[in-house]
């Protein structure tokens, strides 16, 4: 009976040393790795930039008289639409008149001696050089009388275009100097849209294409809910100091359902991809890896239907400073592991990383 505590004790350990083995023999449940995700969303969205923009007159004309006088005839208001050609102000033409007439008597006159000068010289009673003269002088007598009916022409102010009277500077009845402003007047079947482009920009904002599938489009500031469709008309190629940026101007027809004014606000809607063909998308460098047995250039795919991995052979691009561009082998939608990608292999189950508040 001595041997009984002991055998017990055996029996114990025995059991205990079972119990282990059998635990250690169990497999240990796989665990589901998480991964960090990026879904490709539009790959042009980040091309499309908006600029704040002003409005500017497509032709505008600072109008003045060539000549000095008193205004006489000048009942414009600002605002009113004119036609080409329309008198737009008129000066006392007294004096110009006047000095029309003297210079068609001049003219008379010397026409009649040059005819009377050419039937002597016929006849041979005048000398050839009396005749030149006379024909000099005619000459000289048509040049003034067309200066004469110039300077007549000059004391109406007419509108080069059909257009705006944007501005007057002065008032009916002054006396006013040759080449003094009279009024603005701005051209209205066409407004412009001028943008400032910084010069890392200023290349592609340049460089329209027409048969883009986005076209360069502008909303004004009073009418936010819709977009008018633009072309490109200008660019400076100097930059506009102190802002190291350049002028790149567009134009469109002036809206008949809203009233435009220059100088008013807006935003302009550019494409900066240039409407390539081949689409572009920049994933983190961190998200591409080169396999193994193969050396080709992989990404790992999510599958949220089966919560797995696959790999997917991709064509790259360049390496920009955002990360590596990939030219073939994703598409709107794909989400892709973006860190720890060598420790994935296909078919793995892994679960998407969401970040808790305050990690």
């Amino acid at each position: 009976m001595k041997h009984l505590p002991q055998t017990f004790i055996l029996v114990m350990i025995a059991a205990i040393f079972s119990g282990c083995s059998a635990e250690s023999t169990e497999a240990a449940p796989q665990s589901i790795r998480p991964v960090k995700l990026l879904e490709v969303t539009d790959i042009n969205a980040a091309s499309i930039r908006v600029f704040p923009a002003k409005v500017a007159a497509t032709k505008q004309a600072d109008l003045s008289f060539r000549v000095s006088g008193q205004l006489i005839d000048f009942n414009l208001v600002e605002g009113l639409q004119v036609k080409k050609g329309a008198t737009l102000a008129q000066l006392d033409d007294r004096d110009a008149r006047n000095t029309l007439l003297n210079r068609e008597a001049d003219h008379e006159l010397a026409t009649a001696d040059y005819k009377r000068k050419g039937e002597l010289l016929r006849r041979q009673l005048i000398s050839p050089a009396d005749y030149d003269l006379a024909k000099a002088q005619l000459k000289s007598a048509t040049a003034a009388l067309a200066n004469a009916r110039d300077q007549l022409s000059y004391t109406r102010l007419l509108a080069p275009y059909d257009g705006t009277v944007a501005k007057i500077s002065i008032d009916n009845y002054q006396m006013i100097q040759a080449n003094q402003s009279v009024l603005v007047l701005q051209k209205n079947h066409h407004i412009d849209v001028v943008i400032q482009v910084p010069e890392s920009m200023a290349n592609k904002a340049i460089a329209f294409n027409p048969n883009a599938k986005f076209q360069p489009q502008v909303r004004f500031s009073t009418q936010l809910d819709k977009s008018y469709q633009v072309s490109l008309k200008e660019h400076a190629t100097q930059v506009t100091p102190g802002t190291q940026s350049y002028e790149v101007v567009y134009t469109l027809p002036n809206p008949t359902n809203i009233n435009i004014l220059p100088g008013m606000s807006a935003e302009l809607t550019l494409d900066l991809s240039l409407g390539n063909e081949l689409s572009k998308t920049v994933v983190p460098a961190s998200a591409v890896m080169k396999r193994d047995q193969d050396g080709e250039n992989i990404i790992w795919l999510y599958h949220a239907d089966t919560g797995s991995v696959t790999p997917k052979i991709v064509t790259l691009g360049r390496v920009t400073t955002h990360g590596i561009e990939i030219l073939e082998g994703l598409s709107l939608g794909d989400q892709l592991v973006v860190a720890g990608v060598q420790y994935l292999s296909a078919e793995q189950s892994v679960k998407p990383l969401r970040w808790q508040r305050g990690v």
